[in-house]
């Protein structure tokens, strides 16, 4: 098949995709939805695909380059966050204005926020990608869902205790963040299971088959 992207084309385009959705997760965690009766932010809705990238990336790549999709991740939501908070420092025009004021809420909280994940995806994405690496080692090529749901419940486990207890202490109750950590976590192991863990077999198949370089 004559024109196929390269590898090094592939994962520039996964590491745009990657920091798109660390960025918008980050956002979207400010608020606290009920999810079909689950307590969870909003974030967890589109912050379990970073995991399923993230094992593509440690599969397909190795740790190293997985590594640095993550820092480059970390860097991206750094000045996103610090952009927007310069926004909450230039006064309104209109002092009234009710989507100004709105702005400022999210943002100027949206600090702790930031905070809270970068230490929570910092331990988590790396002991996602790094557990999955392990796991290959000793498993092989085959029983990829066992490294990826594998890693998975380490990463998410410790990703969604940090960034709980940090980006809601003190606003939340203790029963209402234990609620929300392990529905959070609940929910980011069914993301696994039944959607990302499916999603990256035909990922790794269609990449091989149409990426050059595998």
């Amino acid at each position: 098949m004559k024109n196929k992207p390269s590898r090094e084309d592939f994962l520039r385009g996964l590491t745009l995709v990657y920091v798109v959705l660390i960025v918008s997760s980050n956002v979207m965690a400010s608020k606290v939805v009920n999810f079909f009766g689950l307590l969870i932010d909003a974030g967890t809705l589109t912050y379990p695909l970073t995991f399923m990238i993230g094992d593509l990336l440690a599969e397909l790549y190795g740790y190293r380059a997985a590594k640095h999709v993550i820092l480059w991740g970390f860097a991206a939501n750094l000045m996103f966050s610090l952009f927007a908070l310069a926004g909450t420092l230039v006064p309104a025009h209109d002092p009234a204005d009710i989507l100004a004021a709105s702005y400022d809420t999210l943002f100027a909280y949206n600090i702790r926020i930031l905070g809270a994940s970068f230490a929570a995806y910092a331990a988590g994405s790396l002991t996602n990608a790094g557990s999955l690496v392990l796991i290959r080692r000793l498993t092989g090529e085959k029983w990829l869902a066992f490294r990826t749901i594998g890693s998975t419940v380490v990463g998410a486990l410790i990703d969604t205790a940090l960034f709980t207890v940090l980006a809601w202490a003190f606003t939340l109750s203790a029963r209402e963040m234990l609620v929300m950590g392990v529905e959070s976590y609940a929910v980011k192991l069914l993301y696994e299971s039944v959607i990302a863990t499916p999603a990256a077999y035909g990922l790794r198949r269609m990449i091989r088959k149409h990426v050059s370089g595998f």
